[in-house]
């Protein structure tokens, strides 16, 4: 039985369970080009419906994988998309500020004041998600999408941003009725650039079934052996004392 708890710690300890595996390398690249979209899907179909907003050159996004028909699956501030290869070029490293943040504007026009999930009125309340009141300035920017062209011969440009409220809403404001947006600056954080990443599947760690160092290995065995070694001390010292106790009896009748 002894034995049998013995090859049961030996087989469980050759692995060990999600906790103890090592986190895979994170990859970035820097947005090389203007008005680079950031897909919702690994389709080059330029129309707002399959586009969420265009990322700002000379800024990141962190790659999380890669398509076979040119695209990279990556992470911008929480959005989860995708982007064309050739839009962006493959870093060395994290860098320090990777994503565009704190850029904020304010809602000045009575036209601009409905937050929608698509820049254009052509659905209308449908769309609506919430209404912003007048001169707004809790408007967190994070890109710019073409959309529809509100007034002839006036920009088709709309905003995706957060707007902050009772909760936190996001959608679409038509940007010409939009002012007091923060200056946006190009990233003028020096980085090295290197090759796009490896992300074949069987080069990553499994970690429902990472194998242990050899030293490791013994010392967790070791570990978990010390109970069934005890154990058996028991036992033995109850043995030699049981016998004695017998064998002392044993003389008292005998006598």
């Amino acid at each position: 039985m002894i034995i049998l708890f013995l090859c049961c710690i030996l087989t469980f300890s050759t692995t060990i369970p999600t906790c103890f595996a090592v986190s895979e390398t994170t990859y970035f690249a820097r947005i090389m080009q203007e008005n680079v979209p950031l897909f919702k899907t690994a389709v080059e179909v330029e129309d707002f419906s399959n586009i969420y907003f265009n990322l700002p050159k000379t800024y990141f996004v962190e790659l999380l994988d890669k398509t076979p028909n040119g695209f990279f699956k990556v992470n911008y501030l929480g959005f989860v998309g995708f982007i064309k290869k050739d839009a962006v070029q493959t870093i060395v490293g994290t860098p320090s500020n990777p994503f565009l943040t704190d850029i904020n504007f304010r809602v000045y026009s009575e036209q601009s004041r409905d937050l929608r999930t698509e820049p254009s009125t052509k659905s209308g309340s449908s769309s609506q998600v919430a209404y912003i009141p007048l001169l707004s300035r809790n408007l967190t920017y994070f890109g710019t999408i073409v959309g529809e062209q509100l007034i002839d011969g006036r920009t088709n440009i709309w905003y995706y941003c957060k707007y902050s409220a009772d909760q936190n809403y996001y959608g679409y404001v038509y940007s010409d009725f939009c002012d007091e947006l923060t200056p946006i600056l190009d990233n003028q954080e020096q980085v090295q650039y290197t090759t796009e990443p490896n992300f074949n599947p069987s080069t990553k760690v499994n970690p429902t079934s990472l194998k242990l160092e050899n030293k490791t290995t013994s010392i967790i065995i070791a570990v978990l052996s010390l109970p069934a070694i005890a154990f058996m001390l028991l036992i033995f010292k109850n043995k030699k004392i049981v016998s004695k106790s017998r064998h002392k009896n044993k003389e008292v009748v005998d006598y």
